[in-house]
């Protein structure tokens, strides 16, 4: 259903907006809160917020506006997470969760806000290692590859496919990276 829907809009994804999207693949490293692109530029940084609880980051721009919030749901044996449209919890646009409780590889659903499955069939599906902070990002449950992240040297190196919201696979990437810790306990 997702794929076909994503066909429809000329195959570009833009799911938290127009603006993040590249007409031609998109190089980024993340190195722990910052996301520069290729020029060394800085493109996006995540913030915890000092006060609170732990469950909740923020993508910021270059200028440190917020971009979307992210939400970890306290009480979730999935590790849920929710994703909401700038700095407050008003307007959510996605949520992410673990496929399953256990699992020896990491596979991530994501579910759009206006999926109309009621999770029976993701909108992305995020695979990786558990051990390893290396994933693919596909569309649906598809072999369409929209994004693929490898580690290297103390940093996170992600390639964004052509016409994909690079705001939408830097959340992706850093919630993943979140369950991942989770599962190992860390």
């Amino acid at each position: 259903m997702a794929e076909q829907d994503l066909n429809n809009r000329s195959n570009t994804i833009p799911i938290i907006g127009s603006e993040f999207v590249r007409p031609q693949p998109s190089d980024l490293t993340i190195i722990g809160d910052t996301v520069k692109d290729t020029t060394g530029s800085k493109v996006f940084k995540v913030k915890t917020p000092l006060f609170g609880l732990h469950n909740k980051r923020i993508l910021l721009d270059p200028n440190d506006s917020p971009i979307v919030t992210m939400k970890m749901k306290v009480t979730s044996k999935h590790d849920r997470w929710q994703v909401y449209r700038g700095g407050n919890l008003d307007d959510k646009i996605f949520t992410v969760k673990r496929s399953s409780s256990v699992q020896l590889k990491t596979r991530v659903e994501v579910f759009l806000k206006h999926n109309q499955t009621k999770e029976a069939s993701c909108d992305f599906t995020i695979k990786g290692r558990f051990m390893k902070r290396a994933c693919t990002i596909y569309v649906g449950d598809s072999t369409k590859v929209i994004a693929q992240v490898h580690e290297g040297d103390e940093k996170l190196v992600a390639t964004v496919y052509p016409n994909v919201d690079c705001a939408f696979i830097v959340t992706l990437i850093f919630i993943f990276d979140l369950i991942n810790m989770a599962g190992t306990g860390v």
